[in-house]
């Protein structure tokens, strides 16, 4: 099988997404490491809300924050993935312009309309558009260089975005993050390298697994509460790296309207796989919410699968499905035979936009 073939693997992986998998703790250590001696203007700290004006990739890390650590932001967090800044946003605002290679459409526009808002802005690039405005207006933020993203897909670069942007809500006190908890974080991450990673057999590797089980399905994964942007984050990795169709729900919202959805057309059922990732740490009306879910996708004949995430706080399962999410979407490319790392379709739509 192709899973366990090493040198299969790097023949289709031509662009290196394996090895910018593999290197997500480097990525986090190299932003940790870049972001430990930078002080940010203490004007920052006394903000209102917080938007994030992101697209795609650049935006994922925003998607876990706000979903993470929903119960300890201090002001309200909104992520824009579109031209415009709401009406509100003023001169009690952040905005933070994330943008991974520094040029996306949508987040420019955001960077030209910021300035008539008054608002304290935070840039986090890789380098063009972004990085030379940052330059010029002596702005705050994360300019990184991204030593260990082989592929340079922004989607697979998270370790620059997500940590970068975490470690900036710590400094500026919108959320409380001690040293200690980063350092784990990261040891979760090499933890789950270790369990997933490509050298490890089909028959004991959950990632090859669930990957296996979902080849020729359309998959949906479904979670609740902290680990809403993590289901968002993989489904995204399953559009673009494995170029499937596949989409994200949680509960308990789709208790309320989806489980009537599951009757047509006829052949439905044969197409659909659904991922259940499960936390302990979900309240107990969650988790019956969560057998219940199950139980009717199955009476609808549908494939049902689950993932029981292992570690003991919130952080650390956050860390645990990033790490999962990426692996199953690179395995499902390799069990389709192709290169994970081009997007044709994104950038023929981009050049046609012009």
């Amino acid at each position: 099988m192709i899973l366990d073939e090493i040198s299969k693997i790097k023949s289709l992986d031509k662009s290196g997404m394996l090895l910018s998998i593999d290197s997500l703790d480097e990525q986090c250590t190299e932003a940790f490491s870049d972001l430990r001696g930078v002080n940010f203007p203490s004007s920052l700290s006394k903000i209102k809300n917080v938007v994030v004006a992101g697209m795609g990739g650049s935006a994922l890390g925003a998607h876990i924050i706000d979903s993470l650590f929903f119960n300890e932001l201090k002001v309200p967090l909104e992520i824009i993935n579109d031209y415009h800044l709401p009406a509100y946003v003023n001169k009690d605002s952040l905005v933070i312009l994330s943008s991974y290679s520094g040029s996306t459409e949508e987040t420019v526009s955001c960077m030209k309309e910021v300035k008539s808002r008054g608002s304290k802005v935070i840039v986090l690039t890789n380098g063009k558009d972004l990085a030379a405005y940052k330059t010029k207006n002596e702005l705050p933020g994360y300019l990184f260089t991204p030593h260990f993203n082989t592929c340079g897909s922004p989607r697979m670069g998270l370790g620059y975005t997500l940590f970068g942007t975490i470690l900036i809500f710590g400094k500026l006190g919108l959320i409380k993050l001690e040293e200690t908890e980063i350092k784990k974080a990261i040891k979760t991450i090499e933890k789950y390298n270790d369990k997933f990673g490509a050298s490890v057999n089909s028959s004991v590797n959950p990632a090859k697994q669930l990957a296996q089980q979902l080849q020729n399905k359309i998959p949906f994964y479904f979670s609740a509460g902290f680990l809403a942007g993590n289901i968002h984050t993989a489904a995204n990795q399953l559009n673009e790296n494995a170029k499937v169709f596949a989409g994200w729900f949680l509960l308990p919202e789709i208790n309320h309207h989806l489980m009537e959805g599951l009757v047509f057309p006829d052949n439905l059922k044969n197409n659909l796989a659904f991922v259940f990732f499960e936390s302990f740490l979900n309240e107990t009306r969650i988790q019956k919410r969560f057998a219940l879910t199950k139980e009717v996708a199955k009476q609808k004949g549908i494939s049902v699968l689950s993932y029981n995430l292992q570690e003991k706080t919130k952080l650390g399962q956050a860390f645990e499905l990033l790490v999962l999410g990426s692996y199953v979407s690179f395995y499902l490319a390799m069990l389709y035979n192709i290169n994970p790392t081009p997007i044709p379709m994104v950038d023929w739509f981009k050049k046609k936009m012009g």
